[in-house]
């Protein structure tokens, strides 16, 4: 969390509780502490901690506040940030946080925080935090079920989501493993079906059934790494006519894919953490995203419509989804500062060779045959 215009001598108690708690307290002000190494590097802000999990920040006068506290996120990780405003001559700079790096703010400005008990601080703080749905459809892969939902759990640091865990009649144990979880975490709410509907009915279902804004779609067979959605939802913030954003990943047949330099799941947090640091801030536009793992505005699907559920079990539903964005005047973008690793066709590849290539044919035919009279450039405002 960052307050703006606050120093350790006015701390008051519901900051300190916060940082007991476990998260980091940035106290910027307009004083700086200069030392050798701050000068040494031109840094627009000092840095001095002072408690533990509390650091007093120092803005410089020549430093553009701004770009002094962007600095300050990339080289202190900062990932889901709060911003509290106590004096309301801070609050240009909360906005612009907000506005382009996705940043929440909490005007307090003229209030008394001290006033407030822990839970109501903690509470208005939260909801400052949009909620996000993330829709997940499950097809047996127990394993891989579990590896992608504790990734989310352990990894994902934004305060206020749910998961939509979508079975399509698993017979492996994932509905058993869903139960167990959802006990064990309350954000977490199952569907489940009796029968195999394909992947475009169960997304269909998770988006119908998801409370939340923005949403996402992440496959079963993903790890997600630190930092994945506050990216994904910084971009969303930024670009009002970003209609769908995603990750690069490790597997995937288009321009998403990179090499983060990784061997195994083992060095996937450090890599993905290299990989994100210096890529920050950095999209670009493309074709089509892989439904692996996309975000977007509740807004984006109340225009564009539910997935089109006549590609049965799947394949080509993505294209064709992101073919009515754009023709809806959205943009589509991938996101090098969000990395989430694939495994790629886990659930197809239980079809077996011949029938997948026969559904991969099936609804190529049939994704030619939609579009066939729509040229490409009427796809675009």
């Amino acid at each position: 969390m960052v307050c703006l215009g606050q120093t350790v001598a006015d701390l008051d108690t519901r900051l300190a509780s916060l940082a007991s708690s476990g998260h980091r307290v940035f106290l910027v002000s307009t004083r700086a502490t200069e030392t050798e190494a701050d000068a040494a590097d031109h840094s627009p802000y000092s840095l001095r901690e002072r408690g533990r999990r509390i650091l007093e920040v120092g803005l410089r006068d020549a430093a553009d506040p701004f770009e002094a506290l962007d600095r300050l996120r990339r080289e202190a990780s900062l990932g889901a940030t709060a911003v509290v405003v106590k004096q309301r001559e801070w609050l240009p700079l909360a906005e612009r946080l907000r506005g382009e790096r996705g940043w929440r703010v909490l005007d307090l400005s003229g209030a008394d925080i001290g006033a407030l008990g822990d839970s109501a601080f903690a509470a208005a703080l939260a909801e400052t935090f949009p909620a996000v749905s993330i829709v997940v459809v499950t097809f047996n892969n127990r394993e891989l079920n579990r590896a992608c939902l504790e990734s989310v759990f352990a990894r994902t640091e934004w305060p206020r989501y749910e998961i939509l865990a979508v079975d399509n009649g698993s017979t492996d144990g994932t509905p058993e493993l869903l139960a167990d979880l959802a006990r064990l975490h309350s954000n977490l709410r199952v569907i489940a079906f009796a029968e195999n509907r394909g992947f475009p009915a169960a997304c269909n279902a998770g988006l119908a059934a998801a409370s939340g804004d923005p949403l996402v779609l992440l496959n079963n067979d993903t790890v997600v790494t630190r930092g994945w959605l506050t990216a994904l939802l910084r971009h969303l913030a930024a670009n009002p006519r970003l209609g769908l954003v995603g990750p690069v990943t490790n597997a995937i047949a288009n321009e998403a894919k990179v090499d983060a330099g990784y061997r195994g799941l083992a060095d996937l947090p450090r890599a993905a953490a290299d990989w994100t640091r210096r890529h920050d801030g950095e999209t670009f536009e493309i074709p089509m995203l892989a439904f692996f793992c996309v975000a977007m505005r509740r807004e984006v699907l109340e225009a564009v419509g539910r997935l089109d559920e006549a590609f049965g079990l799947g394949l080509f539903e993505d294209g064709d989804y992101c073919r009515r964005v754009r023709a809806k005047g959205f943009d589509i973008r991938c996101a090098r500062d969000a990395f989430v690793h694939h495994w790629q066709n886990a659930s197809f590849r239980r079809l077996g060779r011949d029938a997948y290539f026969a559904l991969y044919e099936q609804n190529r035919r049939r994704y030619e045959a939609k579009w066939a009279r729509v040229p490409e450039e009427s796809a675009r405002p």
